[in-house]
């Protein structure tokens, strides 16, 4: 049996090779899908939260590091993972989390709305903190709600795609 650390670090990879390889050179309306969301999503929820934080800061480094985006993603990622918890019992509400450690659950075990609910508000999150920092006006807010809208739907859609393949495949 594979032990948790090494899945971990074969979806990082997995998920930061596809994201610069192939996302980052695709633009619909000249924005590229954030696939690297999913690494947040479905990060084990029973780990330490030290370790956790280090390993969102390494991915967004890494990330940033290829993107050129001089620090934004790492910033953006390590404010959605702090508000995660809180994103997980609103989409989820009683879900007893002693008995689920892993997000996979809670991704398999609910109802779509759920789901939905959860993905939506974690990239949502995600990409309005990511054109705030990077806009930095308030006098363009209705270019960083645009943006962070427009990126948002394009990134929700693959990320169903691309986690229905994956994770839903015991479902049918």
């Amino acid at each position: 049996m594979k032990s948790i650390s090494s899945i971990l670090f074969f979806r990082f990879v997995l998920i930061f090779l596809s994201q610069i390889i192939v996302f980052n050179n695709i633009s619909i309306f000249g924005i590229s899908a954030d696939i690297y969301i999913i690494f947040l999503l479905i990060f084990p929820r029973n780990t330490n939260k030290s370790l956790y934080y280090f390993l969102i800061f390494l991915y967004g480094i890494f990330l940033d590091s290829f993107s050129n985006s001089f620090g934004i993603i790492t910033f953006s990622l390590l404010v959605t993972s702090y508000i995660r918890p809180y994103l997980l019992d609103f989409s989820f509400g009683n879900f007893d989390m002693r008995k689920v450690g892993k997000v996979r659950d809670y991704l398999i075990n609910t109802t779509i709305y759920q789901k939905l609910t959860y993905i939506s508000l974690v990239v949502l999150s995600h990409n309005f903190v990511l054109y705030s920092v990077e806009i930095f006006s308030i006098y363009k807010l209705q270019l960083i709600i645009k943006n962070a809208t427009i990126s948002s739907l394009i990134s929700i859609t693959l990320m169903l795609i691309i986690i229905s393949l994956f994770y839903f495949k015991n479902e049918r």
